[in-house]
């Protein structure tokens, strides 16, 4: 029996495995990063679905340590100075707000907020030593990947498996949460496709189509002579026919920027006024 993280379900399907081994060496040839050791021993991991509440997990669970974290977050691409969910979250804030980011990284989110004028409190979390140290230099004291986008056809795509990301998230999952948590969804907004992975959109669809053609399955890392041969097309059409997307013929990005809020209970017209005073002031 596989147990969902989130809603204790117990009717948890597994829909794909893999080697640890070839994924270990799929993060090596990328980044130069192995991440064999963070697997407690393990010799295969497992992508689940939960039935009931549609949360997407890896198992067995676990995430990159500070060594993982200190080898990505050199690349110059990998902490973005401004992310299309900036702008989404914004409206949600107001002055006297407290702001809690998890995975603060550089702190990128901390500096748009100072820029943006707001009186706000702000605390960053991150668990990487060097993130705090680069966040610092800022003068700042130290949310998911959609389902839903074409990220979850891709194959290959190491920053999309453990250790970097261990879950995934479709829409149908924010609806659930919020009946599970006995919250509100406010909103559930698509990141658009960003340019700089335009050509990666190209790049993959191109290689599920030569899958689907022949007929052949699709693994979650695939290290075969047929995949090395299918990425050819791949990067000649990528190249191509990226510069020809625009917002109005592009999928999903890679992010997806939700807003829950807590229901108020039945209260006296002072109390209820009350209450909402004090909401206003957190996030």
């Amino acid at each position: 029996m596989v147990v969902c993280p989130f809603c204790s379900s117990g009717h948890g399907e597994v829909l794909e495995s893999l080697p640890v081994a070839d994924l270990d060496a799929l993060y090596r040839r990328l980044y130069k990063a192995p991440v064999a050791r963070l697997f407690g021993g393990s010799s295969v991991l497992s992508i689940v679905r939960c039935p009931d509440c549609d949360l997407r997990w890896y198992e067995p669970l676990a995430g990159g340590d500070e060594a993982f974290y200190n080898t990505l977050q050199h690349k110059p691409w990998y902490y973005v100075d401004h992310k299309h969910e900036f702008d989404l979250a914004l409206p949600y804030l107001a002055n006297g707000h407290h702001v809690l980011e998890v995975g603060s990284g550089k702190g990128n989110f901390a500096r748009f907020l100072h820029k943006s004028g707001l009186n706000l409190s702000y605390t960053g979390l991150d668990f990487s030593q060097e993130a705090r140290r680069m966040a610092a230099t800022y003068g700042i004291d130290i949310a998911v990947p959609s389902e839903d986008s074409y990220i979850s056809q891709s194959n290959n795509l190491a920053l999309n498996l453990p250790p970097h990301h261990i879950s995934r998230y479709t829409d149908r999952w924010f609806e659930n949460a919020a009946q599970h948590l006995n919250l509100e969804l406010v909103t559930v907004q698509h990141d658009p496709l960003q340019a700089h992975h335009r050509f990666d959109y190209i790049y993959q669809l191109t290689i599920a189509s030569i899958y689907r053609m022949f007929g052949w399955k699709r693994p979650m890392v695939d290290h075969s002579l047929v995949n090395w041969i299918a990425r050819i097309p791949a990067f000649v059409l990528g190249k191509l026919l990226a510069k020809g997307l625009g917002p109005h013929n592009s999928p999903h990005g890679h992010t997806v920027f939700a807003v829950f809020r807590k229901p108020l209970r039945a209260l006296d017209p002072m109390e209820s006024q009350q209450v909402r005073e004090n909401d206003d002031r957190t996030l």
